[in-house]
């Protein structure tokens, strides 16, 4: 069977666009993504090609408040991580059969948001194992207490004044490097989901979803697999590590890849971080699913 896009109606009633990269055979698992800022589903065209080889099924739909939500005015300014969570249950109700063994994983901020899905009901009861590429689970460059109670005394007062997200990561407007492809970092820079400057509100919720990650750390019971970049703009690798350390799932794996950056999947370890990846989900499933 092709792969396939096609549009999905969230639970607000939202058409979003959707992918699937489909096996050629009944699929062994499926692996549900979400992208991460200013990207789209089919930023995962290298695991859903590299899993649909293994006859596992990967899908990827486009998330609101991003460049490809056909609201425009929700574009930068829109991040609930409970609607987020409404539309996933619903995108997972709609592609997955319940007897079908499930991973959740996220790139970036998708890591974030596959994250806090994993510690909730009815995830980490349903899903086999999560994958996290990139998580930002800190910034590298530390934002001032004080700064970020002005920031949300602002949100409150001009909630649709916008900013860049990099001056929060290198103290620069300009995007900062997050590949060693030049194709891909220019494709990056110019893409038209690009997100633009977002608002103060987006990026105080933002900031709350990465302070979330440690918290989450501590409650995470299902298997978990951490794929970081030694040169990742946003968080340090001795961030990821101590996010790592704080996990309590007893089946949990750190694949760190020293030279790549922030974008693992489009990089020039990708290779290998697919290759993991795949060797990583297949030990994880039933054995009733395996192939010849």
């Amino acid at each position: 069977m092709p792969d396939r896009s096609d549009t999905w109606i969230s639970p607000d009633g939202s058409r979003l666009g959707y992918k699937v990269w489909c096996p050629g055979e009944p699929p062994r698992a499926t692996i549900v993504a979400l992208h991460g800022l200013s990207c789209r589903e089919s930023d995962f065209d290298p695991l859903g090609q590299a899993m649909s080889e293994k006859n596992i099924r990967v899908a990827a739909c486009n998330l609101r408040g991003q460049g490809l939500d056909p609201v425009l005015k929700r574009h930068g300014a829109w991040l609930e991580t409970e609607g987020m969570a409404a539309d996933l249950e619903a995108f997972v109700e709609k592609i997955v059969p319940d007897n079908e063994p499930l991973f959740l994983c996220g790139d970036s901020m998708g890591a974030l948001l596959s994250l806090q899905a994993a510690i909730q009901k009815p995830w980490r009861n349903r899903i086999a194992g999560l994958l996290l590429f990139s998580p930002v689970v800190a910034l590298a460059q530390k934002t001032p207490a004080l700064l970020k109670s002005l920031l949300t005394a602002v949100s409150r007062i001009a909630p649709r004044w916008r900013l860049k997200p990099s001056w929060f990561v290198h103290g620069k407007g300009v995007a900062p490097q997050l590949t060693r492809i030049a194709e891909r970092q220019h494709a990056i820079l110019t893409a038209p989901h690009r997100l633009g400057p977002t608002t103060i509100g987006f990026l105080v919720k933002m900031g709350d979803l990465i302070a979330a990650s440690t918290p989450a750390a501590l409650r995470l019971t299902v298997p978990v697999a951490v794929f970081s970049a030694g040169h990742d703009a946003f968080v340090s690798a001795g961030q990821t590590q101590e996010f790592f350390a704080l996990i309590r799932s007893p089946d949990k794996t750190h694949f760190h890849y020293a030279e790549s950056y922030h974008q693992l999947l489009f990089d020039l370890d990708a290779p290998r971080v697919l290759a993991d990846a795949v060797t990583w989900v297949e030990t994880r499933l039933p054995t009733n699913t395996s192939t010849q």
